[in-house]
């Protein structure tokens, strides 16, 4: 019954936030519809896991599905500006962190943690093995800032920036035999599964736009298109869960992070901006596709933006990625060094 509910919820959400030509709206719809009425109601929504990862494993198909050979190989090429870009929004959110603790109570260990553009759950993990890392307050900061950029970055990359439908050559939208359908569902799966067994992040929606994109090279084949209602039912199955799992009256805990808080998200964006410009004159990429390669963003809500707007999918999704396993792999040795060094200072 409370699947239900949270279902009804989100689909009004999206109802609305399209009718207002909202950016993003089955997607934005749920997560600020399910969460509002989570706040007001003193109720916790739910939504399955399972059902989320299926909205996914579609998601991931429908992003890998325009890859080819050129953009394999543009990919490469792009290897030392996404290093770039990564170190410097990540210097960002530290420096942001700075601006915070000299400006709230919060330690600063919880500020580094909460301002750097990471991954929420990433950051959760890693702010429990810091013990001196206040849990509530990096939650906090991490979903205020999530809010942020997944509000401003849909709207900025539909309504600011040049569109770029049709430029990076997808597959022909034919019809596809069942056979076909079949085979490339088959292979989509197949590749969430082999990603969540190598315990890839976000695996099953990366697995799909890796072996999808890696079927298509191999074999040649055409994939067929996903019909437009699905794909907006996979967003609205994304975004009830992303909503079921904010807790809005978190907030209302810590006073006087607001602000600083939101002029951190902003300069974040800002340099994001300016490394999508940057990003664009190097390489020749669309402006929509460098900023949300740059945008500190997570790779589900910038994957399906990008696939709204008709951005090159697989350079957002080598930029995110790269910046996402830097984050996992080299982050927390870099802020346990640097939460050290601020001790002795």
């Amino acid at each position: 019954m409370n699947y239900l509910l949270t279902l009804l919820v989100a689909i009004l959400g999206g109802i609305v936030m399209s009718l207002i030509h909202a950016p993003l709206p089955w997607t934005l719809g749920p997560i600020t519809a399910v969460s509002l009425c989570s706040l007001l109601l003193r109720r916790r929504f739910r939504w399955p896991l399972g059902v989320r990862n299926t909205a996914l494993i579609l998601l991931g198909y429908a992003m890998g599905r325009p890859f080819n050979a050129e953009t394999g190989h543009a990919i490469l090429t792009h290897l030392p500006i996404m290093l770039t870009a990564t170190v410097i929004t990540v210097a960002a959110g530290v420096l942001t962190a700075y601006l915070m603790v000299r400006h709230t109570e919060i330690n600063f260990t919880s500020c580094l943690l909460g301002c750097v553009p990471g991954g929420l759950s990433q950051m959760v993990i890693l702010a429990d093995e810091l013990p001196d890392a206040d849990l509530t307050a990096v939650t906090i900061m991490q979903t205020l800032r999530m809010l942020s950029v997944v509000f401003c970055i849909p709207f900025l990359a539909t309504h600011v920036l040049p569109s770029e439908a049709g430029t990076h050559g997808a597959a022909a939208a034919a019809a596809a035999s069942p056979e076909t359908i079949l085979l490339f569902a088959a292979v989509a799966v197949l590749s969430a599964l082999l990603a969540v067994r190598l315990h890839l992040p976000t695996a099953t929606m990366l697995g799909p736009i890796l072996g999808t994109g890696a079927f298509l090279l191999v074999t040649g084949l055409s994939a067929p298109a996903v019909p437009i209602h699905l794909i907006n039912a996979a967003q609205i199955c994304v975004g009830s869960y992303i909503g079921a799992h904010i807790d809005l009256r978190q907030i209302k805990e810590y006073h006087g992070m607001g602000p600083i808080l939101a002029g951190g998200v902003l300069f974040v964006l800002l340099v994001s901006m300016g490394m999508g410009w940057l990003v664009t004159c190097v390489t020749g990429a669309g402006l929509a596709t460098a900023f949300l390669s740059t945008a500190p963003g997570g790779l589900t809500e910038m994957g399906i933006t990008a696939l709204v707007v008709g951005a090159d999918i697989s350079t957002m999704t080598a930029y995110q990625l790269t910046r996402l396993l830097f984050i996992m792999l080299a982050f927390p040795c870099i802020a346990k060094w640097i939460v050290r060094r601020s001790r002795h200072a």
